[in-house]
């Protein structure tokens, strides 16, 4: 079945088939269903790899945040990116990616200007962002790619009203609750302090939230003291050990970044019945849980949400195939010592592959 073919039983030209197939400007929207419908009953497949021969190459960008260390949260991401990327390699296609880096007060106004270069490029086809936060600013130079045609793809948070082509994100809600319900069930009465990540982080306030809302909902004894993050760690760490009194029984944390300090925190207070839960799997933050400072880690799975961020566009501008909704999720996980082996990971895929010797 050629194209030839379809042109002669539907009576549409060549150009409206293939502005149809390759989702083009220039039809109805009744005329490109009438012509996608024709194709699919016809039984016509299209050979991506042929196609993308024939084509100029295709550029990509992915914009995020420099990591620290290998396998920390950030870097994880950009590995799920750029292995979701290697799957196609072959069909004529070019990944480009920018990284932001420096003190916290800077990190927005630095991804800014990336964003502003790539607005005044010409030659890009997609975009894939890790947002540093959801302010207006950044909100704002965001939408100005979008404005310009770029479909944008943002992982790690999102905006809201914005028309963006998808967010893969994890599910802070979600989060939230289980973080709270498990601190609900090792913790006595008394108080937790929460460090509370980015303010302008979306994502990071919905997790606070949730977990308020989860501890308030079922009468669990316990009262949460949001601590602010002064993006410097070890006035943290201060802050954190001076609300350290007889009252408080745990600490937790609703971003990666301050794992650190609230186990530094417990730490220095000296107290060993203290309950710590983390987040992200980091080797720093993986070897406090092995030493039992941390009682657990919410692992946000941020290899996986680079994998499905930079999957999602790559299916949409190589193959025309939307993503199924605006907003998708991943697991999240909850690891404790004694699981910690089943998450020393390899992964193929997108998929995490537990490994151990004999």
């Amino acid at each position: 079945m050629t194209l030839k073919d379809i042109s002669k039983a539907t009576g549409y030209s060549l150009t409206s088939i293939h502005r149809a197939i390759y989702n083009k400007e220039g039809l109805s929207p009744a005329t490109r269903e009438k012509i996608l419908e024709a194709v699919k009953s016809m039984g016509y497949e299209v050979n991506y790899l042929a196609s993308s021969l024939k084509r100029k190459t295709m550029n990509i960008a992915f914009v995020g945040k420099k990591p620290r260390v290998s396998h920390d949260y950030h870097h994880m991401i950009a590995s799920g990116v750029k292995s979701a990327f290697s799957q196609d390699m072959g069909m004529n296609i070019a990944l480009h990616e920018y990284y932001f880096d420096g003190k916290a007060s800077e990190l927005e106004d630095k991804e800014c200007a990336i964003l502003s270069d790539l607005y005044h490029q010409d030659d890009l086809d997609g975009i894939v962002i890790m947002p540093i936060n959801t302010g207006i600013k950044l909100q704002l130079a965001v939408q100005k790619l979008i404005g310009k045609g770029y479909p944008v793809v943002l992982v790690d948070d999102s905006f809201e009203h914005m028309d963006f082509l998808c967010a893969v994100e994890p599910f802070n809600d979600l989060i939230g609750q289980t973080g709270a319900e498990f601190m609900s069930q090792i913790c006595k009465a008394g108080k937790v302090l929460v460090a509370l990540g980015n303010a302008s982080s979306k994502g990071q306030m919905d997790n606070y939230e949730s977990f308020v809302a989860y501890l308030k909902k079922n009468n669990v004894p316990i009262t949460c003291v949001p601590v602010k993050d002064s993006y410097d760690k070890e006035q943290l760490v201060a802050e954190l050990s001076s609300l350290i009194d007889d009252d408080v029984v745990g600490l937790y944390t609703v971003c990666e970044s301050n794992t650190p300090a609230i186990c530094e925190a417990a730490l220095a207070s000296g107290r060993k019945d203290l309950k710590v839960l983390g987040c992200d799997l980091s080797p720093a933050n993986k070897a406090y849980l092995v030493d039992g400072v941390l009682s657990g880690i919410l692992d946000m799975n941020s290899y996986l949400q680079g994998f499905l961020a930079m999957r999602v566009l790559l299916e949409y501008i190589l193959k025309n195939i939307s993503p199924k909704a605006s907003v998708l999720s991943v697991p999240v996980r909850l690891v404790l010592r004694s699981s910690l082996a089943f998450f020393e990971e390899e992964y193929s895929a997108g998929i995490s592959i537990a490994t151990r010797s004999h």
